[in-house]
């Protein structure tokens, strides 16, 4: 009877403890930001979504990226048909500082037809870095 007690005192010790890390975690996350800088800044240091074009009448999905500063950006649409998950491109390039990337993409049509389409875009500084958390720059669900 009182090993079990102990073990339910160590157990519910221990998720405390990791409650209370997991809230140092995330509360760290949005102090990484310069001092007197707002956290929402940091996309304008590389990327920002000007413009997300979904139509899901039209099989269409288009976006526009302007960069500050050279990132890697990652695109990721999925199209749904009938309501389920129907096809998932997804595209990515280097844009260049002061460059924009705009595109536009059509696909093709499905049985039942298109109904819904999500695009969601991201950047990186090196995306070769496994460590580094991608920037979610936009993201548009129609």
């Amino acid at each position: 009877m009182r090993s079990s007690t102990n073990r339910k005192r160590t157990v519910r010790t221990l998720a405390a403890v990791a409650l209370a890390a997991g809230a140092l975690t995330v509360a760290a996350g949005p102090a990484v930001a310069t001092a007197g800088t707002p956290a929402t800044t940091s996309a304008v240091a590389g990327c920002v979504t000007t413009d997300i074009h979904v139509d899901p009448a039209a099989r269409e999905a288009g976006w526009t990226v302007d960069c500050s500063s050279r990132r890697y950006v990652y695109v990721d649409v999925t199209v749904f048909a009938g309501g389920v998950a129907d096809s998932n491109p997804s595209e990515s390039k280097w844009v260049d500082a002061g460059d924009t990337w705009q595109d536009l993409n059509v696909y093709p049509q499905t049985t039942p037809p298109i109904d819904h389409i999500c695009v969601h875009l991201v950047s990186y500084v090196d995306p070769t870095n496994p460590f580094e958390q991608p920037e979610t720059i936009g993201h548009s669900c129609v």
